[in-house]
């Protein structure tokens, strides 16, 4: 079990390195609290993710919250929130004065645009893993296929989608344990 410290300074790192929003980090996250520490499992890491949409926030620091909870109760949270936070929060302070005062350029646009090419990618990444460890029955790869069409072609509120895909959850699979 990590301590405080650990958990801060492994979200630190989190936060410096992993660029792109919430699904690119998923993949760091994925790949440091999961493969490599082993801290939790693939099933809580989707629950973390499951519950990081849900609650209201940005998604990637409420998923970082639930797994400093799950580590190390209120003072992991703590930890794993502050470090996560603290470099996008300094980076972000650097980025504006650069883009303030450089924003004509060439050469900052170009490195915008291969950042989000990168991002792309490690969202793919993401979608992969994860779609091999909760896919696993046809249920619940026509739950995803239906969300997917709700979302994406009729524009489908994401909150109640999620909403809807749990009680769905519940009624296909509560019933079966």
């Amino acid at each position: 079990m990590p301590d405080n410290r650990k958990i801060f300074l492994v979200f630190l790192k989190i936060g410096t390195f992993a660029f792109g929003g919430v699904y690119s980090m998923l993949s760091f996250f994925q790949r440091e609290i999961v493969d490599r520490r082993r801290w939790i499992s693939s099933e809580e890491f989707a629950e973390g993710v499951a519950i990081g949409q849900m609650t209201p926030g940005p998604p990637i620091v409420n998923t970082g919250i639930y797994i400093g909870y799950r580590l190390r109760g209120l003072k992991g949270a703590l930890a794993a929130t502050l470090g996560q936070v603290l470099p996008g929060f300094m980076i972000i302070i650097a980025l504006g004065y650069l883009y303030i005062n450089h924003r004509s350029t060439p050469i900052f646009g170009s490195v915008l645009k291969g950042i989000g090419a990168a991002v792309v990618g490690l969202l793919l990444s993401v979608v992969y893993k994860m779609g091999n460890q909760i896919l696993k029955s046809r249920m619940s790869i026509a739950i995803t296929i239906v969300a997917f069409c709700l979302l994406y072609f009729l524009r489908f509120n994401a909150i109640g989608l999620i909403a809807a895909s749990g009680f769905a959850g519940y009624l296909l699979y509560g019933r079966s344990r």
